[in-house]
């Protein structure tokens, strides 16, 4: 026996074909994690922007309750937004960053959200000085669908007390 057989048996490493095997799995792998990356990005901006449909409708009720003055929820499906007004027609400003309270969707932060329907006949929900939901001005009768988002997710508003429920 001489001195090469001997190095030779004691070298450990993995074969091309090892190598190959594992580079083909983690691939995969690699593919499935990026496409459920993607899939949940998507649900986390609807879950984001429905929650923040919430917070801004909450804020309008309460202005009006504070206040003293009936405010406006406008929800524009041509333009792919919604804002707040007081009844006057003037923007509620922006707490955060100033400005007109207007929000936009399908752009920036929410590419992949639109409006996909409002029941508001006039373009509005209305809140009066006592906090009241009401479709420009006419009290509700039963709960409404406030608004859908890409014909999946949709917030429902209580006839009479304003309270919000995120939904299916």
């Amino acid at each position: 026996m001489n001195i090469t057989d001997i190095t030779l048996k004691n070298q450990n490493g993995f074969s091309l074909l090892e190598v190959i095997v594992v580079v083909v799995i983690v691939g995969v792998l690699a593919y499935f994690a990026v496409a459920n990356f993607g899939d949940s990005h998507s649900s986390l901006q609807y879950e984001s922007v429905l929650k923040k449909i919430v917070s801004d409708v909450r804020y309008a009720r309460e202005l009006a309750l504070t206040e003293g003055d009936e405010t406006r929820v406008y929800f524009d499906q041509t333009n792919n937004r919604y804002y707040l007004k007081w009844e006057d027609e003037n923007y509620i400003q922006n707490p955060i960053g100033g400005g007109d309270f207007i929000v936009q969707l399908g752009e920036g932060e929410f590419s992949q959200v639109n409006i996909t329907s409002s029941v508001f006949s006039a373009g509005w929900l209305n809140f009066d000085t006592k906090g009241a939901p009401s479709n420009a001005g006419v009290p509700f009768s039963d709960n409404q669908n406030l608004v859908s988002l890409n014909n999946a997710k949709s917030i429902t508003i209580t006839a009479n007390t304003g309270f919000l429920q995120i939904g299916n």
